[in-house]
């Protein structure tokens, strides 16, 4: 018998090494250049290959001062006080005193969202008007700061206006369900589901989705791509170029994307699931673990702040989670006794990736929303199959306009809504109050690290 050892991820210590840098870089002031240094460390790093020890302890050090540098040059890309010109690129949301809105700011390369205060001007803010405003860094528009106009249309970049003609397309979609949805409910979950608009789900739903663990089927994320992905898989399976139906595939998925606004969990899927057909058609061996580090690493090196993006940190914790723990709860159930049962296997890979997944996000959940959803195994059992559904069902309405698929589409959506509902009312649904602070976060994660490597050391490796 044999035992399992971990497994190798040269990228993890470059990518710990990179998120360090960042967290340096924001909270040093360092005013003088460190690409110098970096470069000088670079090059004695070269000099000493003969000695593979210092050398991989002076590439971590680069990428440590790498860090530092992104982020340092990120913040100065954010000035303040400075009156620029933007596009609002979604449809604003009401909040109790302001009102959320999605600028793309050309001279900045930045999407962000900024509060505007609320009033009437504010109120009649459309997706693609321009407007002209002053920045800060608390992202805070006073009623003074901001006029509608402006010419920021002519500095948008090639990418920009791809992405401005997408969102303007994905409105003429959600217009399209407009024409079958009478309900306010089911229409929002519906466009927040398809398409990743959450401008209209009300304060009632978000909860109810929040106390039964189901808000990451709200948030556009791998569970959406990864159901795309299925079935394009599917239907491009045994074309004799390899090649092209990857590159389809790759095309399909990064045009869902710019679809639905290119949300963080968005963009990291969209990057795995294309380095992981870059490989397939390379022949090169695909490491999970080792195709997540470099998409953080893109991800972070384009955009540093996204390091403190919520969604980011869920996102990653969670598949992060699922491919540590998801081999070592594989040993538990016989592969044969799962290949030849077939709703067997479908029942224990979702609370599997369910149990494994809620790993990763349970302590950062607790710590920024200060909740814990007792029937996550139950919500995600009643949710996926349903959420999978209502993909497909509201992609063939998009492509047909059939009303029948429409009607039927709604219907599915009532049930997850009512289904719902029904578990959020349960005694318990969910353990509220929780406010761990980092320290205590970062000491669960340590215990959750402990565990694991017990459980590695402990659990027999299997032989095929």
């Amino acid at each position: 018998m044999t035992f399992r050892t971990a497994p190798l991820v040269p990228l993890a210590p470059f990518t710990l090494c990179l998120i360090i840098g960042i967290l340096m870089g924001s909270w040093l002031c360092i005013e003088a250049s460190l690409l110098p240094v970096l470069i000088g460390i670079v090059l004695v790093a070269i000099c000493v290959r003969r000695w593979p020890m210092a050398q991989s302890i002076l590439l971590m050090l680069s990428f440590v001062l790498l860090g530092m540098i992104v982020m340092q040059l990120h913040q100065e890309k954010v000035p303040k006080g400075v009156t620029v010109e933007a596009i609002v690129v979604a449809n604003p949301i009401e909040k109790p005193k302001t009102m959320a809105v999605e600028l793309l700011i050309p001279s900045l390369h930045q999407q962000a969202r900024y509060y505007v205060w609320k009033d009437e001007r504010s109120r009649q803010l459309t997706m693609g008007e321009a407007i002209v405003l002053q920045v800060d860094s608390d992202r805070f528009v006073r009623s003074r700061e901001w006029q509608s106009g402006g010419e920021a249309y002519q500095h948008l970049s090639g990418l920009d206006k791809l992405r401005v003609r997408a969102l303007y397309y994905r409105q003429q979609l959600l217009g399209r369900y407009r024409t079958i949805a009478d309900d306010d409910q089911t229409y929002a979950v519906l466009a927040a589901m398809t398409l990743g608009d959450k401008s209209t789900l009300s304060a009632d739903v978000k909860d109810v989705y929040s106390v039964t663990g189901a808000s990451h089927v709200l948030a556009l994320s791998g569970l959406h791509l990864g159901i795309i992905y299925m079935l394009l898989s599917v239907l491009l399976a045994g074309r004799r170029r390899f090649w092209l139906s990857q590159v389809v595939i790759i095309l399909s998925i990064w045009a869902f994307a710019f679809l639905t606004g290119l949300s963080t969990s968005i963009v990291r899927s969209a990057t795995m699931i294309s380095i992981y057909g870059l490989l397939s058609v390379g022949g090169r061996n695909r490491s999970s673990l080792n195709v997540l580090c470099f998409t953080a690493i893109v991800m972070l090196l384009f955009s540093p702040q996204m390091l403190f993006d919520v969604g980011f940190q869920l996102s990653f914790m969670a598949v992060l989670s699922i491919l540590l723990f998801m081999p070592l709860l594989g040993q538990m159930v016989s592969v044969r006794f799962l290949m030849e049962h077939p709703v067997w296997r479908w029942l224990w890979s979702t609370i599997a990736v369910s149990l494994t997944a809620q790993i990763g996000v349970a302590p950062l959940i607790a710590y920024y929303f200060g909740r814990f959803s007792t029937y996550f195994l139950l919500t995600n059992l009643f949710v996926l199959p349903l959420a999978t559904l209502i993909l497909y069902g509201a992609l063939l309405f998009l492509l047909t306009s059939w009303t029948f698929v429409g009607n039927a589409l709604l219907a599915v959506v009532a049930l997850l809504n009512s289904g719902l509902g029904i578990i959020a009312s349960l005694p318990l649904s969910s353990i509220d109050g929780l406010h761990p602070s980092v320290f205590q976060v970062s000491l669960i994660y340590t215990i959750i690290i402990c565990i694991y490597i017990i459980l590695l050391r402990l659990t027999p490796s299997r032989k095929y």
